[in-house]
């Protein structure tokens, strides 16, 4: 019997790879990139490629394709280690650093992944090596699954809102923006986020932010397995 297309495009890996969908997704992050999401459009895309137009949806039905292929492009970025005797928990946290890295580098392409089901070959590979991890680990099925759920979740939205808030290439200015916002809102109204505005924004930086979120969501993992 056939297998039926579940809807992810890319989404099972093929034992030929397509090397010309690569290339056209990697050109695709290369535009958005240098250019931004706003300024990106298929017909630049072709320039770049220099094809015609009609002829990239040969390969790619159109920019809803052709962004799932590009998100599991900057999936694919994400170093795994290969197995060590480290902890979970250890192992887990470097994953989470990596792929927040990984998005924070491509923030144009971070823009697209809400609302996207990263299950291309990379994407799959990914939850493939979390859920493993997990498992080897002693979770049973439910907390492994739960597990990656909650890692890629967490990093994917926590370095989107660190993109809204200015980190990441071609933004340096943005926190600096946010910074002035907070410290002239009047007090009278908001007087507990103008108390708190320089800790919002400020030193030690959003990666000591994201590593104490990180450490909950592992501690948690950790109770719940422990019953």
């Amino acid at each position: 019997m056939a297998r039926q297309d579940p809807g992810f495009p890319g989404g099972i890996e093929e034992t030929e790879p397509r090397l010309d969908r690569a290339q056209i997704a990697q050109a695709a992050l290369d535009l958005l990139d240098e250019h931004g999401f706003d300024a990106f459009s298929m017909r630049k895309l072709a320039v770049a490629l220099d094809i015609k137009s009609p002829s990239l949806y040969w390969h790619v039905r159109g920019k809803d394709e052709l962004f799932d292929l590009l998100i599991d492009v900057v999936l694919g970025k994400c170093r795994l280690p290969a197995e060590d005797d480290r902890p979970w928990a250890e192992r887990l946290a470097g994953i989470g650093l990596e792929l927040r890295q990984v998005l924070l580098a491509h923030p144009a392409a971070t823009r697209l992944l809400p609302g996207r089901v990263p299950f291309g070959p990379n994407g799959l590979r990914l939850a493939d090596h979390i859920i493993g991890i997990l498992r080897q680990a002693g979770f049973d099925n439910r907390l492994a699954g739960y597990g990656y759920l909650l890692l890629l979740f967490y990093v994917t939205g926590f370095a989107g809102q660190e993109i809204a808030f200015g980190k990441g290439p071609g933004n340096p200015t943005r926190l600096a923006q946010i910074t002035r916002f907070l410290r002239e809102l009047p007090a009278d109204r908001y007087p507990h986020v103008t108390a708190v505005a320089d800790e919002l924004t400020g030193t030690p930086g959003l990666t000591r932010r994201f590593e104490l979120g990180l450490a909950g969501i592992l501690n948690e993992l950790d109770r719940e397995r422990r019953g």
